[in-house]
């Protein structure tokens, strides 16, 4: 399946709860990176350690594929909405960021799948923090980096 038909499916799961910001996301893509890394846009698209540019960010936690979807993303509230920020993906340009609930973030997230190595962010509507996921598929292992916005 395409990315363009997986979208289309989730935009008709989740008719209130996806959003496909098109003319926006350069835009959004750009103040995630300024604001909640201590990057400019060309150095996040070229670092081989985007968890290293989190600014006022750690490591939080580490778990295995199963538990990212079983315990760690359901954590999210379902009435909000967050960006979703995938990272390197193999269907289209390097960033894509969608506003999603919960439902439907989850879905983007299992649907963009597949992949060795991957990063995504969640990233709250106002910039104030962001989740970094990093997973290594062949390791089964998540590392997740928590970041905030200081004052």
């Amino acid at each position: 399946m395409y990315w363009n038909e997986k979208l289309d499916l989730v935009k008709r799961n989740f008719p209130d709860g996806f959003k496909d910001p098109f003319r926006a996301g350069p835009e959004v893509v750009k103040k995630i990176v300024t604001i909640l890394f201590k990057s400019t846009l060309l150095n996040f698209i070229e670092s081989d350690n985007r968890a290293g540019l989190l600014k006022h960010g750690s490591l939080t936690r580490r778990c295995s594929l199963k538990q990212l979807y079983d315990e760690e993303l359901p954590r999210l509230d379902n009435g909000h909405n967050y960006w979703l920020l995938l990272v390197s993906t193999p269907m289209g340009p390097n960033f894509q960021v969608y506003d999603c609930k919960y439902p439907a973030l989850n879905d983007l997230v299992y649907l963009s799948s597949g992949q060795e190595q991957r990063e995504f962010c969640i990233v709250d509507k106002k910039y104030a923090w962001l989740l970094f996921y990093k997973i290594n598929r062949s390791n089964n292992i998540v590392e997740i980096y928590n970041a905030k916005r200081l004052p």
